[in-house]
């Protein structure tokens, strides 16, 4: 095996205008890509600037007043109505969406201003105002008397646009938090599972994922690009079988009674080292000028290591299988375009091209099932929470696919009765 892969390794060495090329233009298009989509996909945390108004029409003392009388009345012992009053005074909704609404971290992209009902109504007309936000009268009342007492009654908080934005979305959002979070801490208490602490409050209109970062573009033009010169390594590599093919180098080396499984591994030994090679030169070359991955931690690039390793595995099963095929048919033509033909295919499922985000589920699912979109897969689980558990399913699949292309590759290989 390590003369054939020794020879290999020659054949990429001779043709080192073409090694140089297959090494360094996967930076070349990463770093343009990232330079001519730069801004048009990074995500501002304050991109979104909310004017909102807030129409007042509840007064919670009023409400608070009228809710001790409701519990005055009914017939409980002291201690209980003491406990309802202090989990009304803990949770009451007013309160809870006031403190809500002025968290510091809001202070930069939610102006809010207290109005009328038609001073609200008036400026959101006029575009002064993205929405208003109506919390109608007896408010407090009736949250309370759902929340503590149990009573059907309906309260709820309105708000009102002009038409649908990413702004009025997020005020949703918010609001739909707020009322999740009150409901949430009533049940507790209901159920005498809460402590009868502070509330807690929802962050905002995007939920955080504690330990989680996000996958960016900058991430993907690496990812996708290395991933699919990869699968283009395995074609070239079968390519320069032609030239053992036609010089009768391959006949002399069947009729030595060499081992075919020596043959394929020596192709798959020059595969993985050039694969290996050429992937990491990118990860680092634009590591260091783009800083593509901000974590330096061991445990992340250890990772990040392993799973290149297995990707890159798998393109060299895939070699092989392109290989053999090549020494079986005649138009050596034909077998380059349909190992073309394979490659873009995998490029296009497995989303090296585009993401396929936007795209039906159907084929996001199906992007699974090709090597380089499962690795996408993985190191975007990977980049967001690094959890060696998560690896070993999809780790497992493409050593499948390995051994499965490696054996297609040692049956359908020439026998030295065929030449």
């Amino acid at each position: 095996m390590w003369s054939f892969f020794k020879k290999d390794l020659i054949v990429f060495w001779r043709d080192r205008k073409g090694f140089l090329l297959s090494l360094f233009l996967p930076i070349v298009l990463i770093v343009v890509l990232n330079f001519a989509y730069a801004g048009l996909f990074t995500s501002d945390d304050h991109s979104v600037n909310i004017r909102l108004g807030i129409v007042q029409e509840d007064d919670p003392v009023s409400d608070m007043q009228e809710f001790e009388a409701l519990v005055e009345e009914m017939e409980l012992m002291e201690e209980e109505k003491d406990e309802l009053l202090q989990q009304a005074a803990i949770h009451e909704p007013g309160t809870v969406l006031y403190h809500m609404l002025h968290r510091p971290e809001f202070k930069d992209w939610l102006d809010m201003r207290e109005l009328s009902m038609e001073e609200a109504v008036s400026q959101v007309e006029e575009g002064k105002l993205d929405a208003y936000m109506r919390i109608p009268a007896r408010f407090t009342l009736d949250v309370l008397r759902a929340g503590v007492l149990g009573d059907e009654v309906g309260a709820l908080i309105s708000i009102h646009a002009e038409e649908y934005s990413t702004e009025v979305q997020t005020l949703q959002e918010m609001i739909n938090q707020f009322v999740n979070s009150l409901n949430f801490q009533f049940a507790l208490e209901n159920t005498n599972e809460s402590n009868g602490g502070e509330p807690v409050l929802p962050i905002g209109g995007v939920e955080r994922i504690e330990s989680s970062e996000a996958y960016t573009m900058a991430q993907y033009f690496t990812i996708a690009v290395a991933t699919l010169f990869s699968l283009f390594i395995a074609q070239t590599v079968a390519m320069k079988t032609v030239t053992e093919k036609r010089e009768r180098v391959f006949n002399r080396i069947v009729l030595s009674n060499s081992s075919p499984f020596a043959f394929l591994m020596g192709k798959m030994a020059s595969t993985f080292c050039f694969c290996w090679f050429q992937i990491m030169l990118t990860l680092m070359v634009t590591q260091l000028f783009l800083i593509i991955f901000p974590d330096h931690s061991i445990q992340f690039w250890s990772g990040l290591v392993l799973i290149i390793s297995v990707f890159v595995l798998t393109v060299s099963g895939l070699s092989a299988l392109f290989t053999t095929i090549t020494l079986r048919l005649q138009n050596l033509n034909a077998a380059n375009g349909i190992f073309s033909l394979i490659i873009m295919l995998m490029g296009l499922l497995g989303g090296s091209f585009f993401p396929l985000q936007g795209l039906p589920v159907v084929f996001q699912k199906m992007g699974d099932w090709t090597p380089n979109g499962l690795i996408q897969t993985v190191l975007i689980d990977w980049i967001q929470n690094r959890m060696y558990s998560n690896l070993l399913m999809p780790l497992l699949v493409l050593v499948l696919f390995f051994s499965i292309v490696l054996a297609v590759s040692l049956v359908l290989f020439p026998r030295r009765e065929s030449l």
